[in-house]
């Protein structure tokens, strides 16, 4: 447990200046974005009203009053970057380890004790990175309101309600339950990309991109056979359907990290 800890603690401690400039990057672009929309929709106004000689409530009719929510309408693809470069992140934790100067790699697999430690530390690592930046974006989205608030006159907001996009209501959501099952979901597919990485590094090129081809095409036919069946079974309850997929879905989430621990613990050699 000791060794966990402290593996985990590292993993951070090695990233986390580049975890928190990815942040303030993204914090800095959405909440320029929101500055931008509100300066530009007041522009666009002022500049209507002085070629076409109206009153600002008629070049407000012509216009329409700006939302937070057409302000913020750019955050889905700051957010979609944000998760690519997640995703990136859960691929170059391990890759690091054996392309740096120092492989250190080697000086993991030498430690004293089971290998799993190894696994969950970096897995660890990559939780606390998704629920921070959940928890981060949404105190943006809460500042960037406020800033919102400030900026634009009473006569050109359209609602003094935190509207947001459909994309972002889903991300964002208030109800615990639809967080815990996006962080799920989040997670399950970092273990996937885990176990991708290790057949990889596990195999020689040929057999690893047949393994790899072989665990997708698995994963992919398992689902789709499961919703399949499940639709056709009639004699079903709806609550039941749910039900069985929901256990397909986690017995394949436990399926990858078990394949992760052994290919780890018997695959990959020093």
């Amino acid at each position: 447990m000791k060794q966990y800890l402290m593996l985990t603690n590292e993993e951070l401690k090695r990233s986390w200046k580049m975890i928190i400039s990815i942040i303030l990057a993204m914090a800095s672009i959405e909440i320029l974005t929101v500055v931008g929309r509100v300066i530009y929709h007041e522009r666009q106004v002022q500049e209507y009203m002085g070629y076409a000689k109206v009153t600002e409530s008629e070049a407000l009719r012509s216009f329409g009053k700006l939302s937070f929510e057409q302000a913020s309408s750019y955050f889905s693809y700051v957010i979609m970057i944000g998760i690519v470069l997640v995703i990136l992140y859960a691929i170059q934790i391990w890759y690091r380890d054996w392309f740096g100067e120092s492989k250190y790699i080697y000086r993991l697999l030498l430690l004293p004790g089971g290998r799993a430690k190894i696994f969950f530390a970096k897995f660890t690592s990559l939780a606390l990175v998704i629920v921070s930046f959940i928890g981060l974006q949404w105190s943006v989205i809460q500042l960037s309101y406020v800033i919102f608030e400030w900026l634009i006159k009473d006569s050109y907001r359209e609602s003094s309600s935190l509207g947001l996009s459909e994309t972002l209501n889903q991300l964002y959501t208030m109800n615990l339950i639809d967080l815990l099952v996006f962080i799920i979901l989040a997670l399950f597919i970092v273990s996937l990309l885990f176990m991708f990485v290790l057949i990889e590094r596990s195999y020689r090129k040929e057999k690893a991109l047949f393994m790899m081809f072989l665990e997708f095409f698995a994963g992919v036919l398992i689902i789709i056979g499961a919703s399949y069946v499940v639709d056709e079974t009639n004699w079903l309850l709806e609550q039941e359907k749910v039900s069985i997929l929901l256990l397909v879905f986690v017995f394949y989430f436990i399926y990858t990290i078990w394949k992760s621990l052994r290919l780890l613990k018997w695959k990959i050699t020093v």
